[in-house]
């Protein structure tokens, strides 16, 4: 496998999940946050019929999806099945807000092709584990020389950070960045002027790792699923949505331009293509992802803002943009592998250099040596992020 530095543009759960599956960004799926855009804005913006899915299930591909879809699918029409997937088995938890919905550890119901199942709060109902199941079922009954396309995104580590009971407590508690405890200077004025529990935020990643260990347990089940043989030709992609915040800056959030909220491990095997134990420099985004996969299996999407990993010229950096929310005002940046410049509309901006400073404790924005690289990052910032994302101006 090789690891690559992983950066997702709009750090949110259905942004990212969107920019994979269709390899577009949110300035063109209009898919800016969870609630008031999600589902339906993928669904009006005719992106869902233009994804990954649709490419490899139109070149004969078995597909399926188990777990967590899009944030606001339960605003669907009943029995509607998104393009592309032959199977499709969602969860969705009735209690939650349907806006919102997308996702849960136990009392869900999963629903899609086939029967809906609901399920309770047995230690036989954590999520992971039901999903991972159903994903082993699949594999197990493709034929082999049928190609295949699995979709496996389980709720964890997504919070509450709930553990499998197997796994709680076995975790331990790990050091945080210096940006838990220390301010960054000189940075943009809405902020909150806080910092955040230590203890707490420990707890909560030991959480998280705990709640990881069930999906390490399903990777492997569907790798052994698979069988040598058909492993080793097979592209495997392992990511998370985004990052989160663990008290970094003062927050404990996503959806920021900072590198916890948005840089994400990002993992690919493909044996025989992919150096084994490689780590592949270049930022890649997850709308990249999408176009890499279709890249793989030689066909093509109808439109796309991705570059493949296999694309020998890859561009140098990546587009961040967001919508406003309660903690900040909206935004576009660019981030490179060495810097980030973020543009508020409160008139406000940041710019990190991460060779100087990897924790973004000091915020060079007004320093005239950075001037040059100012300017460079805003005018890529400027190209990429266009149109620019709900209540943005770059006259502010």
């Amino acid at each position: 496998a090789t690891l690559a530095t992983g950066l997702i543009p709009t750090s949110t759960c259905c942004p990212s999940r969107t920019a994979l599956l269709s390899a577009k960004y949110a300035h063109t799926t209009g898919v800016y946050d969870n609630k008031g855009y999600g589902w339906p804005a993928f669904y009006d913006s005719g992106s869902e019929n233009d994804t990954f899915a649709v490419a490899l299930d139109n070149l004969g591909y078995r597909t399926g999806m188990f777990g967590k879809y899009l944030n606001g699918f339960a605003l669907a029409p009943s029995g509607y099945i998104p393009p592309g997937w032959d199977t499709f088995r969602a969860i969705w938890d009735p209690t939650a807000n349907q806006e919102l919905a997308a996702g849960a550890y136990y009392n869900y119901v999963v629903r899609g092709t086939g029967q809906d199942e609901v399920h309770g709060d047995l230690p036989s109902d954590y999520s992971t584990d039901v999903i991972a199941g159903m994903a082993v079922d699949f594999v197990a009954t493709t034929p082999a020389d049928e190609p295949l396309l699995l979709f496996m995104a389980p709720t964890g580590p997504h919070p509450p950070f709930t553990p499998a009971p197997r796994h709680q407590g076995l975790w331990h508690r790990e050091p945080l960045p210096p940006s838990v405890t220390e301010l960054t200077k000189n940075r943009a004025a809405h902020w909150p002027d806080a910092t955040l529990d230590y203890r707490k935020m420990q707890t909560r990643l030991k959480k998280q790792h705990e709640a990881l260990m069930s999906v390490d347990e399903a990777v492997g089940d569907i790798v052994d699923a698979l069988g040598p043989e058909r492993a080793a030709n097979t592209l495997f992609v392992y990511l998370s949505d985004n990052g989160l915040q663990f008290g970094e800056h003062g927050l404990s959030q996503k959806y920021v331009p900072f590198s916890g909220s948005t840089e994400v491990p990002i993992f690919l095997r493909w044996d025989g293509q992919i150096e084994a134990g490689s780590h592949f420099k270049a930022p890649i985004t997850n709308a990249d992802l999408g176009e890499t996969i279709v890249d793989a299996v030689g066909t093509d999407l109808a439109s796309t803002e991705g570059v493949s990993f296999f694309d020998a010229n890859r561009p140098n950096g990546v587009v961040l943009e967001a919508t406003a929310t309660p903690e900040h005002p909206p935004y576009c940046g660019w981030r490179t592998r060495r810097y980030l410049y973020a543009k508020y509309n409160s008139g406000d901006a940041e710019l990190f250099d991460y060779k100087r400073d990897p924790y973004e404790l000091k915020n060079w924005i007004r320093s005239s040596r950075y001037s040059d690289v100012k300017r460079r990052l805003r005018s890529a910032a400027k190209d990429a992020c266009a149109p620019v994302p709900p209540g943005f101006s770059w006259a502010n």
